[in-house]
Order: C-alpha cells, then sequence, then structure tokens
C-alpha cells in the first residue's frame, strides 16, 4: 500500500504531489520490467573453464574410464 507523497521547495512551499494510485502504477511497472529481464536459464554460477576440468579429470578419473583400464591391464 502506498500513501501520496508531498515534495517541499526549501522555503516550505508545495512543489510536486504524487498520488497513491501514481505510485503504485511506476512500482509495478518497474518490477514487471526487471521481473521480464530474468532469464530462465540464468543460475548465477560461472561455468567451469575447460583446463579445469580437464586437470580434474586426469586427477580424479571416473569410475567408466577405471573399468576400461582394468580390462585392459
Amino acid at each position: 500500500m502506498f500513501y501520496e507523497v508531498r515534495v517541499y521547495k526549501a522555503n516550505g512551499t508545495l512543489k510536486q504531489r504524487i498520488s497513491d494510485t501514481e505510485l503504485t502504477d511506476k512500482h509495478w511497472d518497474k518490477f514487471e520490467k526487471t521481473e521480464g529481464e530474468i532469464g530462465l536459464n540464468s543460475s548465477g554460477t560461472k561455468p567451469v573453464p575447460a583446463w579445469v576440468k580437464a586437470k580434474l579429470d586426469i586427477e580424479f578419473p571416473s569410475n567408466l574410464e577405471l573399468g576400461y583400464q582394468a580390462s585392459q591391464g
């Protein structure tokens, strides 16, 4: 719920009045705009660089690779 806002000049005279309906409209317009900019695929996490993945694959081989190596050796 929004209430009417009154903006005064330095000398105390009324400069501007913003009605509650105008504030409500501005709020929901801004809300819809920002919500529309959010993508469904935005997870917030950055992808792992290829060099990091390659290093981890060497250090920690998966079970499939271990099974393949055991049957070959």
